[in-house]
């Protein structure tokens, strides 16, 4: 850290001690302690619960976090306590959820590689039509054979 020397005296103060009361007293304190959050998200929650969370906002030390799933957003109320101290050390002195759209950020994570649809082969299409084949439902037996038929043709490139 910067070291300011500030009196007659010598007295060496941290840089970061000076900086703090300017930013408390501007009301951005709060707004400080939620970009370090956001920062150091991946760092404070580990896979796999950092990829189906993102910090949305902090408000009067509560957290807003954004889930990706309702399957995800009821574990993460069981987890509640866990997340509070793990965020806690933030000024951070209550959490809420939301469903929605999460941000995430993985450290050196490479993009999706690009897809490409490959026709399919006679067994494949053999293999759809047997297991949609006892299917009774019309729109179901459809779909799933809609599905299987995307899925089976997606394949990733190799670089």
């Amino acid at each position: 850290m910067f070291a300011v020397r500030i009196g007659e005296k010598g007295l060496v103060k941290r840089v970061g001690n000076l900086i703090s009361p300017l930013v408390a007293g501007l009301g951005l304190e709060e707004a400080v302690r939620f970009e370090r959050i956001k920062k150091e998200w991946s760092d404070i929650f580990r896979e796999p619960l950092s990829l189906h969370t993102s910090p949305c906002s902090l408000k009067h030390g509560e957290l807003l976090i954004t889930v990706d799933s309702p399957v995800w957003h009821q574990q993460l109320i069981f987890l509640k306590g866990e997340i509070l101290k793990n965020v806690s050390p933030f000024g951070v002195k209550d959490v809420r959820f939301r469903v929605g759209t999460v941000r995430t950020k993985t450290k050196g994570a490479p993009p999706n590689p690009p897809q490409k649809k490959i026709p399919l082969d006679r067994y494949s299409l053999q293999q759809i039509e047997e297991t949609v084949s006892g299917l009774e439902d019309g729109p179901l037996k459809e779909s799933i054979r809609k599905t299987m038929e995307k899925s089976l043709s997606a394949r990733k490139v190799k670089a």
